[in-house]
């Protein structure tokens, strides 16, 4: 077994090339070393292009080696990204913040990865980079094949970076979880919402939850009836209701049943969208 650490593209796309796919990327480790480790390991973690957090022009750039605990006391983020920050600040532990990073959350593709479903909320796509050099713009949903399977080939294909917009005034973020403890413990159900507020009222609306599907949810009909609506307690209600009726879960013997989870959804539902709100309405974190 080797292991490499490439501190620039040129090496980590040239390895990858030469390795004739014996090669796997790995950044942070905290759920690869869990697994039956390959015959090499490929260390981007040092990649300068991976580890970016900055604003441009109208995007926010988000490196995917950034690990949880650097994301979730990012100014910037939790200016422009709050539910990410939220989010980042639940994964697992302090340890595995330290070392966890965005990117591994995704690739994972556990269907309740904390980071996950508030990039989702964010709107983010994947910056792809392939052995060869060739880059693609995917959307985040696109990056998951099924269940806890990735639809990346680590052994070919490199995560940069992620994309989200960085918002404006009248937009807010929030993010929620429910889980058996407060740390080290996967959630029985968590919640992003991004919104944008004119006039007192709700014109634009993501809103995700997990876990439900092998990728971060949409409730695009519950989206949908949100449209317009004022910033109202009972319009938190009427989108709690409408996102238990929307989702279908499952239960689980470890964690809940599926009536008590899509109970949570509901719960968590309404509680993200009025911090939302709430945000977009005081300029505090606003995307």
């Amino acid at each position: 077994m080797s292991y490499q650490v490439v501190t620039n593209l040129e090496q980590a796309l040239a390895a990858l090339k030469n390795a004739a796919e014996k090669s796997r990327i790995i950044a942070g480790g905290t759920d690869l070393f869990l697994e039956k480790l390959p015959e090499n390991l490929l260390d981007v973690s040092s990649l300068a292009e991976a580890l970016v957090i900055e604003e441009r022009g109208s995007n926010l750039l988000i490196g995917a080696a950034v690990t949880h605990a650097r994301a979730a006391a990012s100014p910037l983020l939790c200016k422009k990204a709050r539910a990410l920050t939220e989010a980042c600040a639940q994964v697992g532990s302090p340890q595995v913040r330290n070392i966890g990073t965005l990117g591994g959350n995704v690739i994972n593709a556990a269907p309740a990865a904390d980071a996950a479903v508030a990039l989702a909320a964010l709107g983010a796509k994947a910056e792809l980079l392939d052995c060869s050099g060739n880059t693609r713009i995917v959307e985040l949903e696109e990056l998951y094949a099924g269940f806890n399977c990735s639809a990346i080939d680590s052994c070919q294909e490199l995560l940069l970076r992620f994309m989200v917009h960085s918002g404006g005034p009248g937009s807010g973020s929030a993010f929620t979880r429910l889980a058996a403890r407060k740390a080290l413990a996967l959630p029985m159900a968590n919640a992003a919402a991004w919104l944008r507020v004119e006039n007192n009222c709700l014109w634009e609306v993501r809103l995700v939850v997990a876990p439900v599907k092998p990728a971060p949810t949409r409730l695009f009909k519950t989206e949908a009836l949100l449209a317009g609506k004022p910033l109202t307690a009972e319009s938190w209600r009427e989108a709690a209701q409408a996102a238990m009726e929307e989702v279908e879960v499952r239960g689980s013997l470890l964690r809940c049943s599926a009536d008590y989870r899509r109970h949570l959804v509901g719960v968590l539902v309404g509680r993200v969208l009025e911090t939302a709100a709430g945000r977009a309405l005081t300029g505090k974190g606003e995307a």
